[in-house]
């Protein structure tokens, strides 16, 4: 069988100090407004009940078990004002999330460190802290990837576990929570498969060296399928449909990677060298070369089968890397990602010698960077575009009637979020317009229909964007039936004549 690597079976001291560090580095931004993506999925999981679209009247490319996250932070304040939509309890949410990951982190460094190396115990706590505190990373925005990452944790720290003792009925039962742990991170975000890939790899490999192991996997699997059809059921029950899902979170991610490569803005090569020089000065890339050179170099040296979690992470942290390079939009919270792969390769490292040297220069740039780019956010802790967004929303509380709607083109859900307007059109990201009513004959419909909305939001001079191509009379019409009445920088809010 495995056989835990370390003596010490408990987090040290400076697990819980890093836990608290990350969890209180996020409550400077509990009034802070919500950002773009966090204020609609408080939206979408707040009115989600069976209606006209996949959640509610509303259609996202996201698992279900987000949704009900945020409808359980939603249960705190939620207030309408002029900066913007303000719902500390989202933040919290996501502070007790980077909390619960360095206490995570900690468990697993005592779990699988070498022996006689409680540097590392340290140092995983340590490093996870100061990424998950990171701007860099995307905080203090509550998303998918700070929700999903603990759940990751928690799915392989139950993995190694229950591969180390016999096959007893506790071993199994871990088994399975690992299972439950792995399919609740993909039915946050539906890339976030690590525990999966991790468990794909490890489990043949330790064929020869855990007895019974297919009783393991199968209680494993049975965790994992067991989840997926509570929450699949669940969800089915407030009118979201199993194949809807599919369509959601897997058809439709193939279909936006084939509309993104073919027509992508320039933006998205902007944010492409964003998130690169992110990666870079955050310390996460730094961190993973080095770690993840000292594990492939261990297990080259003893083979595939003599240092099978090292092989296993080496998967893992590919998948994830994967994960990042293959969203397509490149935003800084993807990196957040990289989380569990950066701490199980850091906590698999004897720290001797030059590798100690080595691992302390990654701790000192990923905490400097941290540091900086904390210092900035709370400078300047509100970006133009969501202060440029509260304008408009702030507008159209002033000026709209009771029972209005309102459309904005193209995206940004926190303005319909802030201003407390429903839309008619089930799109408030602008992806899935591009990908599923990229000629707009779905807004088409909308505009023209007995629920038009009274207010419309377009971003430039009109409803043409990149991968989206109006009809002519579609244009034609809301130029007849529309007119301009403000305009926020490049925002432009029409109201129905």
């Amino acid at each position: 069988m495995l056989k835990p690597a370390a003596t010490r079976t408990r987090p040290t001291r400076t697990t819980y100090v890093a836990g608290a560090v990350a969890f209180l580095a996020w409550l400077p931004f509990l009034w802070v407004p919500l950002a773009s993506d966090a204020a609609g999925f408080l939206m979408l999981s707040r009115q989600w009940s069976p209606g006209s679209s996949l959640y509610g009247d509303y259609w996202v490319d996201r698992p279900p078990l987000l949704l009900w996250l945020f409808r359980l932070a939603g249960l705190g304040p939620v207030t309408l004002h002029s900066d913007g939509l303000l719902a500390p309890g989202v933040v919290v949410l996501g502070a007790l999330a980077s909390a619960a990951t360095v206490l995570l982190a900690g468990l697993l460094a005592a779990r699988v460190a070498p022996r006689r190396s409680h540097w590392t115990g340290h140092l995983a706590p340590v490093l996870a802290a100061a990424l998950l505190a990171s701007p860099l990373l995307g905080m203090p925005e509550t998303n998918g990837e700070v929700l999903a990452v603990p759940f990751v944790l928690v799915g392989v720290l139950g993995l190694v576990t229950a591969l180390t003792g016999p096959a007893s009925r506790r071993a199994l039962l871990v088994a399975g929570g690992a299972g439950v742990a792995a399919a609740c991170a993909a039915l946050i975000k539906q890339n976030v498969i690590d525990v999966f890939v991790l468990a794909a790899v490890l489990l043949p490999l330790s064929r020869d060296r855990v007895p019974h192991l297919l009783r393991r996997t199968a209680a494993f699997a049975a965790g994992a399928l067991g989840t997926l059809t509570l929450v699949v059921g669940t969800a089915a029950a407030l009118g979201t449909a199993p194949t809807q899902l599919w369509d959601a979170v897997v058809t439709f991610r193939l279909e936006a990677a084939a509309v993104i490569g073919s027509s992508a803005s320039p933006a998205t090569s902007q944010r492409f060298v964003a998130v690169l020089m992110a990666f870079l000065a955050s310390g996460a890339a730094l961190t993973l070369l080095v770690t993840g050179f000292l594990a492939a170099r261990t297990a080259w040296r003893r083979g595939p089968r003599s240092a099978p979690l090292r092989v296993a992470a080496l998967a893992m942290v590919a998948w994830e890397l994967f994960g990042v390079a293959g969203g397509g939009s490149y935003w800084l919270h993807y990196l957040t990602g990289l989380i569990p792969g950066v701490v199980l390769l850091a906590s698999l490292v004897r720290p001797a010698g030059w590798r100690r040297v080595a691992l302390a220069g990654c701790l000192a740039l990923t905490v400097l960077g941290t540091l900086t780019a904390w210092s900035h956010e709370l400078a300047v802790p509100v970006d133009d575009a969501i202060g440029r967004d509260a304008r408009v929303a702030d507008y159209l509380r002033a000026h709209a009637a009771p029972g209005d709607g309102a459309v904005v083109a193209f995206g940004r859900p926190d303005i319909v979020a802030a201003a407390g307007l429903d839309s008619p059109y089930p799109y408030l990201w602008s992806l899935p317009v591009r990908v599923r009513d990229p000629h707009l004959r779905e807004l088409q419909a909308v505009l023209t229909g007995p629920d038009a909305p009274q207010w419309v939001v377009v971003t430039g001079d009109g409803l043409t964007s990149w991968g989206i191509t109006p009809a002519p009379e579609l244009t034609t019409y809301f130029d007849h039936h529309y007119r301009e009445q403000a305009s926020f920088g490049d925002l432009h809010v029409w109201s129905r004549r």
